[in-house]
């Protein structure tokens, strides 16, 4: 037997038993599954934005978007939707899918799938800045240390995106659904698929970075 996959409190092992063929039962969890959220202040355009306590993140003192990997069972919307409230304490809901990125040799040894999705304050939130308010940001105690709306073209042009091409081609996909005004077309030809193959780079800008 050999150990197909393990969660706490199980584990579970196979056996192929015909021995004159290879095993086709199906490997184990192969995949992590992450999510970022970009959401654009109504008023001014500028795009919500988070710096991490700790991590690699942290150590460039990077503006990311707000990101975190999905729970078992959790759909990719309601990820992001959960994220943004943990991370910056807005309601917000949840529009599409902007663009994907998929690497590989992560932590664990996993594969990467990294959704980037399009997000819209709450419609009370909306009403409050219609009417000349605002809303409070609330950065999660424990993973961010600050959360403020900046300019895109600043986010874009820090380094470590700059340095790479895989984000600059997410970057380019983000900002064209935010200048389209939030109603970006849901067609084939607006939503970018990204993928990076197993490098040192990769893995840095998957799980660094990232999710």
């Amino acid at each position: 037997f050999d150990f197909q996959h393990a969660e706490t409190g199980y584990c579970v092992l196979t056996k192929w038993l015909p021995q004159n063929s290879e095993s086709r039962l199906p490997n184990g969890p192969t995949h992590q599954v992450g999510v970022g959220a970009l959401v654009v202040h109504p008023r001014t355009g500028k795009m919500l934005a988070v710096q991490e306590r700790t991590g690699p993140a942290a150590k460039h003192k990077l503006w990311k978007m707000p990101t975190g990997l999905t729970d078992p069972g959790e759909d990719v919307a309601e990820a992001a939707v959960r994220e943004l409230k943990e991370e910056t304490g807005l309601d917000c809901v949840f529009d599409r899918i902007i663009c994907i990125r998929q690497a590989h040799g992560g932590l664990f040894g996993r594969s990467d799938m990294f959704f980037v999705c399009l997000c819209k304050l709450s419609p009370e939130c909306e009403e409050r800045i219609r009417v000349g308010g605002e809303v409070e940001l609330q950065p999660q105690e424990e993973e961010i240390l600050k959360a403020d709306w900046i300019e895109m073209k600043d986010y874009a042009e820090q380094l470590l995106w700059q340095q790479s091409p895989l984000y600059k081609v997410m970057n380019e996909a983000m900002f064209r659904a935010a200048r389209s005004g939030l109603s970006m077309s849901s067609s084939g030809d607006e939503t970018a698929d990204c993928s990076e193959n197993n490098d040192d780079d990769c893995i840095e800008e998957s799980h660094g970075f990232v999710a």
